[in-house]
């Protein structure tokens, strides 16, 4: 398989790939919370590559109880 991370996403592939409403990529890309991304004039694209580094960053949990006491 050949490497696909610099394939370009648009806000609505992105939410598809995650399984949430666009709205929230755009809350999370507001506040600084997502993934990075690339502004192009007024087009807003975010690297496959980006996502799943953000992705690998994100706290890894077993249980709720070990998330509460994180």
């Amino acid at each position: 398989m050949e490497n696909d991370d610099d394939k370009l996403l648009t806000t609505e592939q992105l939410a598809s790939l995650r399984n949430v409403p666009p709205s929230r990529i755009e809350k999370e890309r507001l506040k600084g919370e997502g993934p990075a991304f690339i502004k192009d004039g007024h087009l807003v694209r975010y690297r496959l590559g980006d996502y799943r580094s953000w992705i690998a960053s994100k706290q890894r949990f077993t249980s709720t109880s070990e998330q509460a006491a994180a």
